[in-house]
C-alpha cells in the first residue's frame, strides 16, 4: 500500500520553488515588471490516501496542460503553489478563474477511480516595487486560499478582495 501512495512528481521542489521565487520577487523589484503567486488546495471524498493521490495527479496535468513554460509550479504538502512571472492581477485572476473552473466539477474520474475533489484557490499578486517580499507574497497567497477554503468558495479569491 505504501508504494502505491509514493510517486515522483514533476514539479519543482519546495527548495527550488523558494529559490526561484528569491530570484522572482528581486528581480520583479529591479525591473518593476508584476508578479502573482496562486496557492491551490485540494480536498476530496471520500477523503482516503488513495482517492487524495489520484486528485493529485489529476490537478498535477491539469496545472501541466494549463500553465506557461515560464510559470513554476510546486507541490507543498497537498497544496500547490504556481508562481507566474510577468502576471499582473487581471492576468492572474483569469488564470485562477480558469482553474478553478476546471478543477470544481461535481465528479472526477482518474485511473478509473471516481471522486470529487474540490480545490480552493488563493492568489497574491504584486505590481513589481520595493514593498515586495517573497514572505509577504507567500503570506498574502496563504490567506486568500485559507479565506476561500474556510468560506467554502469554489471561486478563486484574490489577497486584495479580502485585504479592503
Amino acid at each position: 500500500m505504501k508504494d502505491v501512495l509514493t510517486h515522483e512528481i514533476e514539479l519543482f521542489s519546495l527548495a527550488s520553488f523558494q529559490t526561484l521565487l528569491d530570484h522572482e520577487v528581486n528581480r520583479s523589484r529591479r525591473y518593476k515588471s508584476p508578479l502573482t503567486l496562486i496557492h491551490l488546495a485540494i480536498e476530496t471524498k471520500p477523503d482516503q490516501p488513495e482517492i487524495l493521490y489520484n486528485a493529485e495527479m489529476f490537478a498535477i496535468n491539469i496545472l501541466d496542460v494549463q500553465l506557461r513554460d515560464t510559470d513554476i509550479p510546486c507541490r507543498k504538502g497537498n497544496e500547490f503553489l504556481v508562481l507566474m512571472p510577468a502576471t499582473d492581477e487581471a492576468g492572474g485572476r483569469l488564470v485562477c478563474e480558469r482553474l478553478a473552473k476546471l478543477f470544481n466539477e461535481p465528479q472526477r474520474t482518474y485511473d478509473r477511480v471516481s471522486f470529487e475533489m474540490t480545490v480552493f484557490v488563493g492568489m497574491a499578486s504584486f505590481p513589481g516595487n520595493a514593498s515586495l517580499t517573497s514572505n509577504l507574497l507567500l503570506q498574502q497567497a496563504s490567506k486568500a486560499m485559507q479565506h476561500a477554503r474556510d468560506q467554502r468558495l469554489t471561486k478563486a479569491v484574490t489577497f486584495s478582495e479580502i485585504a479592503g
